[in-house]
């Protein structure tokens, strides 16, 4: 790979799907920055900016800012646009995204479901966007006089 020039690396990671582009860019610097341009693009297409930084604070250099973006709005297990929040707790922050597709898949149910014991991992219902996972919320039913109400 030493001798493909990287005008025609970059080309052939810009073919690359999200996910793979994800993946590839995390075995060398020379295919991180060539894939960094990519990630730009893809970033400027939802509009999404790198964040300012805090007057007279020091310029903090990261290598590959819109790959590390893009991670932030992507699906953990995939690497498509991720739609729903896990967070430790229901009011917790934000620990990562999961798309649709990949919340239904086996393997990730079993890893929420073993990280949920130990960290107390929660996916929203609602994604950021305003998506639903379930087609109907659970509805809140009181149990009785004196006794509140509880998410069924």
């Amino acid at each position: 790979m030493a001798d493909v020039p990287d005008d025609a690396l970059m080309v052939m990671l810009a073919k690359l799907s999200p996910g793979a582009l994800l993946s590839v860019s995390t075995v060398s610097r020379r295919f991180a920055l060539a894939a960094e341009p990519t990630f730009k693009q893809a970033c400027r297409e939802h509009h999404w900016v790198q964040p300012r930084m805090p007057r007279g604070a020091a310029a903090v250099t990261r290598h590959f800012p819109w790959r590390s973006l893009y991670r932030q709005h992507a699906c953990r297990a995939c690497g498509n646009l991720g739609e729903f929040p896990v967070r430790r707790s229901h009011a917790g922050s934000l620990k990562f995204l999961l798309c649709k597709g990949c919340l239904g898949l086996d393997w990730v149910q079993k890893r929420l479901q073993a990280a949920e014991g130990q960290a107390g991992l929660c996916v929203d219902l609602v994604g950021i966007t305003g998506k639903r996972l379930l087609r109907k919320l659970p509805k809140k039913r009181n149990r009785g006089p004196g006794q509140g109400a509880a998410n069924v």
